[in-house]
């Protein structure tokens, strides 16, 4: 679905510039029959400009109102009949064209490649302690190695929408600086725009440097073997739609208890520290032969010797002495570290549904009230109930839209790994809230 936006977000950006377009247009058309129409600059594509902008707006000879008037005279049908002439002059714009080798570099590809860097490897012979060590580093490089590749794949796209918006600036901009000239606005209006350019041009840097931070991070983590370019050229274009496979277990939803209890108890079994503390916890019981009502008197008279002020052990009252002590102590920092376990699973388990609700909704629910007010706008603007500056901001919003739903995928993956790396035995670490105040900007600027 993502592809899909990102292609009619970028459409709607073409469209705007061409409307644009047709302005420098009427100008050459009033110059005389020799003059050439106006084309793009040499060594770019309308629409799809490069990242830096101009430092000023040209200021050729400001031509008068009644050249203006009869140049516009030439089109009857008002800008219909301007797209129409932009559509028979202007070269035709196509997608550009993904390298060969986009879309080898798969998350599977990534993680091999970094296990391989690494050299973790599980050898006969070893311990359970070193056994399970060695998972958690796996699970750890794998943690680290998703969370790289999903900021690699989400920078660049958000590089092409940033781009988008910069083109639409750009478009406002020429047209601002184009009625500033024949007297329709005033300098203050002028600026408005060009500072709306600034903005845009901004951010789409902020997101081209945030691209390559995390290209570069990626690739100094798997990149042995091959350039960074290389490995920029085979990054998919786009996030994959569905999840890497996780359980059997549908975490999107709400779990059940016993589902939830399940997922305790596989992040239990494969953490470093507690099937050896609650083994030890046992061992220590038995060797003592405490039943089940010994252990429930004992409890609670350590809860009553916990609840004094200050706390102090008596050994005239306790009748097991310190060997049932050690072993008390044994088991409570088992169940510990047991509820730690557990409340991490719940955390990542909420934040993963939390980050797959809002994804889904961003795209089934804003996406397309941006859409509809992109098309209602357009429709009003054809009726001249709308101006060219309500549709310059109605593709504005959409391409930050499609930019959102963007950033709420990446939440999402960001969510998964998360969880992954608990189920893994690892401690619970907010990957996704922890990156948004590294993700690029999305600060927009009103339309006027």
């Amino acid at each position: 679905m993502i592809p899909l936006l990102n292609r009619a977000a970028r459409l709607g950006a073409v469209g705007v510039v061409l409307l644009a377009s047709a302005w420098p247009a009427v100008w050459s058309q009033t110059q005389g029959a020799g003059t050439p129409p106006s084309a793009p600059e040499h060594g770019t594509r309308p629409g799809i400009p490069s990242t830096a902008a101009p430092l000023a707006m040209p200021s050729p000879s400001s031509p008068s109102w009644q050249h203006a008037n009869r140049a516009v005279g030439q089109f009857p049908r008002g800008h219909v009949d301007l797209l129409r002439w932009e559509q028979k002059n202007l070269p035709q714009m196509t997608e550009p064209s993904a390298h060969p080798d986009a879309g080898q570099l798969t998350l599977v590809r990534a993680r091999r490649l970094a296990l391989q860097d690494d050299a973790l490897w599980l050898k006969p012979g070893m311990s359970a302690a070193e056994v399970a060590s060695v998972r958690q580093q796996i699970a750890a490089v794998q943690w680290a190695v998703q969370k790289l590749w999903v900021n690699a794949v989400v920078a660049r796209q958000s590089v092409v929408h940033n781009r988008d918006v910069l083109a639409v600036a750009q478009a406002g901009a020429e047209l601002g600086q184009r009625m500033a000239q024949v007297g329709n606005w005033s300098r203050a209006r002028q600026i408005e725009q060009e500072l709306a350019l600034w903005d845009a041009s901004a951010r789409a840097d902020r997101a081209q440097l945030q691209a390559d931070r995390a290209l570069q991070a990626l690739w100094q983590r798997i990149g042995a073997g091959m350039t960074a370019q290389a490995l920029a050229q085979q990054l998919p274009l786009h996030l994959p739609v569905e999840l890497p496979a996780l359980s059997s277990v549908d975490v999107q939803a709400e779990l059940s208890p016993e589902a939830l209890d399940a997922l305790q108890t596989q992040a239990l079994q494969a953490h470093v520290r507690w099937p050896l503390e609650d083994l030890h916890a046992r061992r220590l019981a038995a060797g003592l032969g405490l039943g089940a009502q010994d252990l429930q008197a004992a409890q609670k008279a350590l809860e009553a010797l916990a609840g004094q002020e200050p706390p102090m052990w008596d050994p005239r009252t306790m009748t097991w002495g310190h060997a049932f002590e050690n072993a008390w102590q044994a088991r409570l920092q088992a169940d510990r570290l047991a509820r730690q376990v557990r409340a991490d699973v719940q955390m990542a388990v909420n934040a993963l549904r939390v980050a797959s609700q809002a994804a889904q909704q961003t795209q089934a629910q804003v996406l397309r009230l941006h859409t509809e007010l992109s098309q209602e706008t357009l429709l009003r603007y054809n009726g001249m109930l709308k101006s060219t500056w309500d549709l310059l901001a109605s593709v504005r919003t959409r391409i930050d839209s499609v930019d959102a739903a963007l950033q709420a995928q990446r939440q999402r993956w960001l969510a998964h790994a998360d969880l992954m790396a608990v189920l893994a035995g690892l401690p619970y670490a907010d990957s996704a809230s922890a990156s948004e105040s590294t993700s690029p900007s999305n600060t927009r600027t009103p339309g006027h």
